[in-house]
């Protein structure tokens, strides 16, 4: 979320600098699509996986900066419908996270945060139709060794942002 924030100040102090054709965007993609029933042998989950996206662009609609992050909150509850989640407890993003969101211990190369940041590189200098030319990572060379998680939901987040940028 700090990131976005600064994305978006760094682009109104270009606009107020003379650079006009500036624009800033947010957008942001959200599922439930890992929600699961409670079951005689696990608790039932109800997870929102929120990505945002803040851009900057030029006047052609080229990506001159970019933030992604995703908020992924769970809650956790048995089969009576109570709620086993500590309510109280701190809701990161996956950038937030860090090291901390596991994926280098679950056997990725990579942890999330460092595949978004290749993810992000990658957008900049690019038009949105670039970006969502390709369906999969391993499509583009430049991104095939770096980024290993699935970016439709990345890709759609950025679209938004784009199309919001005033």
């Amino acid at each position: 979320m700090k990131k976005i924030l600064a994305l978006t100040l760094v682009a109104i102090l270009l606009a107020g600098c003379g650079a006009a054709s500036v624009k800033t965007g947010i957008g942001h993609n959200i599922s439930i699509e890992k929600s699961a029933d409670a079951t005689a042998e696990a608790e039932g989950l109800a997870q929102v996986d929120t990505v945002m996206a803040a851009v900057t662009v030029d006047s052609s609609n080229k990506i001159l900066g970019v933030v992604i992050d995703t908020a992924q909150t769970k809650v956790n509850f048995d089969t009576n419908g109570k709620i086993t989640s500590d309510l109280t407890a701190e809701q990161k993003t996956k950038v937030e996270l860090g090291y901390d969101y596991g994926m280098k211990k679950a056997g990725s190369a990579r942890e999330w945060f460092e595949q978004i940041a290749e993810l992000e590189k990658w957008m900049v200098g690019k038009t949105i139709d670039k970006i969502t030319a390709i369906k999969d990572a391993s499509e583009d060379a430049d991104l095939k060794s770096k980024v290993s998680i699935t970016i439709s939901a990345y890709q759609a987040a950025v679209a938004e942002a784009v199309a919001n940028a005033r």
